[in-house]
């Protein structure tokens, strides 16, 4: 899914819905996080337990992790974290995580609010179908130190939207966390139970992170670690030598978490009868807008192996993989397609022919891809890319197909004039192989990724900008934004999110969806 321009336009935020957004903040503050972070930060049953391997010293360990291209739990970088230059970077996390286990008896648990997240946010443009978009997200956890090898965590979320306007509407879901078993030894560690695992070594596509769960219930918005969901899987990782071996078996396929159809940021727009990635349709549009989604999908979720070799300078991995990507691609319904072709004329007969006009689309695929890293005197430079087997397509009478396909990021992170300063840049594209000439589905797709951000006022600010850019087809989004971070652990910000460009794009179908958000972020 997600420069050729940058002109941004100029809007004004209507003051009545900035004034609901700002008392809504000004309560959700006041009666949730204040008390929270008075009286419910940590609570502990008798002595601390010592922490488990992959909360070690976090503020190193996650950096290690990401550039070795894995993160086996969800980041949990405190305010006001700032990273350090690549070349500062030990790529081998291993010290720091396989091996960091303590030598102690059980102890009691300790229960920890590790996350409350309040949002508040203004669309500016006149013809949005809504007038805010509101969110709220709190995360609870309990670890427990059981033995000398064996390790257990529960955790829970809950997620709570308010969205008014046009398309009003609220919701609260609860959704289980990271809650595994977990056993460790010198060598190995087998994880069983709900897991947030990435795999691949870019940030926001990566081609080889095929296995984990994505969240687009708020499109792009958060973060690339915000936008993963747990899910039950296997995990057997075995440290032989220099080398990594890691496995991963999901017995049970979970979908992506995606918004409501009647959400602002649903890649379904009932309004126009517009499909995310596809042209529009005279034909496709009614259909669109009369029709039924059917998102569910079944089965095993897949498996996949790794290895990898961490390095202080130079490492690379190799995967193979059975996959079924999360996010839904919506197909045509066969039966609803055979009677367009019996009868064009009848579209109400046609959308009668079946319960579910549209079908979501999972489909299995070998994954065989790779990656490396390379860190020099200032820069980290990332490589990696795969082969998929199946891909999915829709022709233009309608035919769902799966296509082989290429996806390749190239990158460097770097830290020009002083470690303050940092920039990330990432060329992407994919190519469908064979494609017929007649579909719908862009066939070449060749994006830029860009995150730029710097710490100022004695590292109690922080100022970055985010950006996605289609370098084929016009495809803009931006998002600027200015925190504060120096009432750790607590961030204050303030940011904006921009949409631009061309039919078939994430930023043209966005387009009408600008948006000013505050927010309050508290990670404990």
């Amino acid at each position: 899914m997600i420069v050729n321009r940058t002109v941004l336009r100029g809007t004004q935020i209507r003051c009545k819905a900035a004034s609901f957004c700002l008392s809504s903040l000004s309560a959700w503050a006041a009666a949730l996080v204040l008390p929270m972070a008075a009286t419910a930060q940590v609570i502990e049953f008798g002595d601390p337990a010592p922490p488990l391997p992959e909360v070690v010293d976090r503020s190193e360990s996650d950096d290690a992790s990401l550039i070795n291209g894995e993160t086996s739990t969800s980041p949990r970088r405190r305010a006001g974290y700032t990273a350090r230059p690549a070349a500062e970077q030990n790529l081998d996390s291993r010290e720091k995580t396989a091996f960091a286990f303590a030598s102690k008896a059980a102890v009691p648990p300790m229960v920890e609010l590790e996350r409350v997240w309040i949002e508040s946010g203004v669309l500016t443009e006149n013809h949005s179908q809504a007038d805010t978009s509101n969110y709220f997200r709190g995360d609870l956890a309990a670890e427990w130190a059981l033995s000398n090898d064996w390790s257990l965590r529960l955790a829970g979320r809950v997620d709570g939207v308010l969205q008014t306007g046009a398309d009003e509407f609220n919701s609260l879901r609860l959704d289980y966390g990271e809650s595994y078993l977990r056993y460790q030894d010198q060598t190995r560690r087998i994880t069983l139970g709900a897991q947030i695992v990435s795999w691949g070594r870019v940030d926001e596509s990566a081609p080889t992170n095929r296995l984990s769960v994505q969240d687009i219930s708020r499109l792009l918005l958060d973060d690339l670690e915000d936008r993963r969901r747990a899910v039950m899987m296997a995990r057997w990782e075995e440290f032989i030598g220099e080398f990594k071996l890691d496995l991963q078996y999901i017995p049970h396929f979970r979908a992506a978490e995606t918004p409501r159809l009647d959400s602002i940021w649903s890649p379904v727009n009932k309004h126009t009868g517009e499909l995310i990635g596809m042209p529009f349709n005279p034909l496709l549009a009614t259909l669109v807008k009369g029709g039924d989604f059917d998102q569910g999908g079944d089965g095993d979720g897949g498996w996949g192996v790794r290895l990898s070799r961490p390095g202080r300078a130079f490492d690379y991995a190799v995967t193979v993989q059975q996959a079924r990507q999360s996010l839904p691609y919506f197909a045509l319904d066969p039966l609803v397609r055979a009677k367009l072709l019996t009868d064009p004329g009848d579209i109400g007969a046609a959308l009668r022919a079946a319960p579910d006009t549209f079908e979501a689309q999972y489909p299995r695929t070998w994954v065989v891809g790779g990656d490396l890293g390379l860190v020099t005197d200032r820069a980290t430079w990332r490589v990696e890319a795969a082969w998929l087997s199946d891909q999915s397509a829709t022709t233009t009478d309608l035919r769902y197909i799966t296509l082989e396909a290429i996806d390749w990021v190239a990158g460097v992170e770097v830290y020009p004039g002083d470690r303050e300063l940092r920039v990330n840049l990432q060329l992407g594209g994919s190519q469908l192989l064979d494609a017929p000439s007649r579909l719908l589905d862009r066939q070449n797709t060749l994006n830029l990724f860009g995150d730029i951000e710097n710490a100022f006022g004695r590292d109690r600010w922080r100022a970055r900008l985010r950006f996605f850019a289609g370098l084929d087809d016009r495809d803009l989004y931006l998002n600027p934004k200015i925190a504060f971070v120096g009432w750790e652990p607590h961030e204050l910000y303030l940011a904006y999110h921009y949409f631009d460009g061309a039919e078939q794009t994430l930023g043209g179908f966005f387009q009408q969806n600008a948006l000013v958000t505050l927010g309050l972020r508290s990670q404990f």
